[in-house]
C-alpha cells in the first residue's frame, strides 16, 4: 500500500510537470504568433471603431477607421477625412486588442501610391501634413510619382484649373504624416 501511494504520488507530480510544460509552451506559441502580426491587421479589426492617431510630428487625429491599406489607414470625422501614413503615427490609441483574420485582410492590398492616385482622380482640395507637424501645402493632388507627390496649390474653396493655380508643390513621400480633405 505505502508504494502504492508513493507511485501514485510520483505520477501525480509527473502530470503536474507535464501540464505545467504544456502551458508553457501553449504561452511561448501565443507569444510567436503575436510577434508575426502587423499593424495593418490591428488597424483591419478596428473598422468602423473611433481611434486616435499621434503622428512622430506630435500632430494628432481622431476619428472611425474606414479603409486601412499597406502603409495607410483613412479615418472618418465628419467634416473631415485623413488618409495617415502609417509610417509617421507615433501611436494609436483604441479599445480592445483585437486581430483580424487573415480573410480580413485582402483590402490591405491597396499600396500607398495605389491609394494617392485615387485621391489624385478625385480632384478633391486636399491639406498635407508634414513629419513635423506642419500644414506643407494646401490645393489638387496632380499626380503621384514613385517615391513623392505633386499638389496644385490654388485659393480654398476653388477647384483646380490650370488658370487658378498658383504654384505646384513637389512633396517627398518620406517626409508626409497625412493628407485631410472635407468631405
Amino acid at each position: 500500500m505505502r508504494w502504492e501511494s508513493l507511485f501514485a504520488d510520483l505520477e501525480a507530480q509527473l502530470d503536474g510537470v507535464t501540464v505545467h510544460d504544456r502551458a508553457a509552451e501553449v504561452q511561448e506559441m501565443v507569444r510567436i504568433e503575436k510577434s508575426q502580426v502587423m499593424l495593418s491587421a490591428r488597424l483591419v479589426a478596428w473598422i468602423g471603431q473611433s481611434i486616435d492617431v499621434t503622428t512622430l510630428g506630435g500632430q494628432r487625429f481622431s476619428g472611425e477607421v474606414t479603409h486601412v491599406g499597406t502603409g495607410w489607414v483613412t479615418l472618418a470625422a465628419a467634416p473631415l477625412e485623413y488618409l495617415v501614413l502609417t509610417s509617421a503615427v507615433r501611436s494609436l490609441v483604441a479599445d480592445g486588442a483585437r486581430v483580424a483574420p487573415d480573410s480580413d485582410l485582402r483590402q490591405t492590398k491597396i499600396s500607398l501610391r495605389m491609394a494617392l492616385r485615387a485621391v489624385a482622380r478625385d480632384r478633391a482640395p486636399v491639406t498635407i501634413y508634414a513629419l513635423d507637424g506642419s500644414a506643407a501645402a494646401t490645393g489638387t493632388l496632380d499626380y503621384v510619382g514613385v517615391d513623392f507627390l505633386q499638389i496644385a496649390a490654388h485659393s480654398v474653396g476653388e477647384y483646380v484649373s490650370s488658370s487658378r493655380v498658383v504654384a505646384r508643390h513637389v512633396l517627398p513621400l518620406s517626409g508626409i504624416a497625412a493628407l485631410q480633405r472635407s468631405v
